[in-house]
């Protein structure tokens, strides 16, 4: 049986809200490291660790065929896991391979994408309310 959070893909929203605050992170880090000699950039993929976490074309055939089975247990997604060095090419002499200009793009993009995510779990956090208090 689902729960209301669920049914309601709350806990969806909150995988990529989490998500979208490592890759945060990992932005920021990159930026803070633009004149650290030798610094590799790293990158986290959204849409990677979002296909992990919702188990897109990795479902198993499961079924409970006995009342003492265990349902399935539901997956866990540590997006820092998901955390890669990019290996761009430097064009520096201290090796340092961070392009400013696409991580400020990659920040960009990222900071749309938490406040949408962010919208969109209050406005779902607003229905249950309303149906809670039966407005």
């Amino acid at each position: 049986m689902l729960g209301v959070f669920d049914k309601m893909k709350i806990n969806s929203l909150a995988a990529g809200l989490d998500t979208a605050s490592v890759k945060n992170g990992v932005i920021a880090k990159n930026i803070a490291n633009v004149d650290t000699p030798g610094f590799k950039a790293m990158d986290l993929k959204f849409n990677t660790v979002m296909k992990e976490a919702l188990g897109e074309g990795k479902k198993l055939p499961l079924a409970i065929t006995n009342e003492k089975h265990l349902p399935p247990a539901t997956r866990t997604v540590d997006p820092s896991s998901f955390i890669y060095q990019q290996n761009n090419p430097s064009v520096r002499n201290d090796g340092n391979d961070v392009n400013i200009d696409y991580e400020m793009t990659q920040m960009a993009e990222n900071t749309i994408r938490y406040n949408m995510i962010s919208d969109i779990t209050g406005s779902k956090f607003t229905k249950l309310k309303s149906i809670f208090s039966g407005r």
